[in-house]
């Protein structure tokens, strides 16, 4: 397994794992493609975001991308992880441990948050909780119906 920097060649499968993401507990809302590939595309290469693959065989397996932005309410910058996915057993975790060294190694970012889905693996919760994401919160969302 190889755990890298994501590229541009990688926006198709980022864009897949993302869609494979969301779909395992889908909302009644319509999956924006091009919207996952333009954000991606605006991330990916910046040193001010996160974007990193797993690969097995050539093909990613797994990926986190994360955007930061100045806070809205304090000082400084906000990390927000806006995918984490794993096809593969094992190939997830590298990347979180990659991902909280990047956010531990930018004294710019204050808050970095992830919002992890209703029946998540708790597993994944033990993890983020180890690698220091350890403040939870209530996160209520309201959805329109289709």
């Amino acid at each position: 397994m190889i755990i890298r920097p994501a590229t541009i060649a990688d926006a198709d499968a980022i864009v897949s794992l993302g869609v494979e993401s969301v779909s395992r507990d889908p909302l009644p809302v319509t999956i924006d493609r091009k919207a996952m590939r333009d954000t991606f595309l605006s991330l990916v290469g910046k040193p001010m975001h996160f974007a990193w693959v797993a690969e097995v065989d050539g093909q990613v397996v797994a990926g986190v991308v994360a955007c930061t932005q100045p806070g809205f309410w304090f000082t400084r910058h906000q990390c927000s992880v806006l995918l984490f996915y794993s096809r593969v057993r094992g190939a997830g975790l590298p990347l979180l441990r990659r991902l909280a060294d990047w956010v531990k190694g930018r004294p710019v970012i204050k808050l970095a948050v992830v919002e992890l889905e209703p029946g998540i693996d708790p597993r994944i919760l033990k993890a983020f909780k180890r690698l220091g994401f350890k403040r939870e919160s209530t996160n209520l969302t309201y959805v329109r119906e289709a």
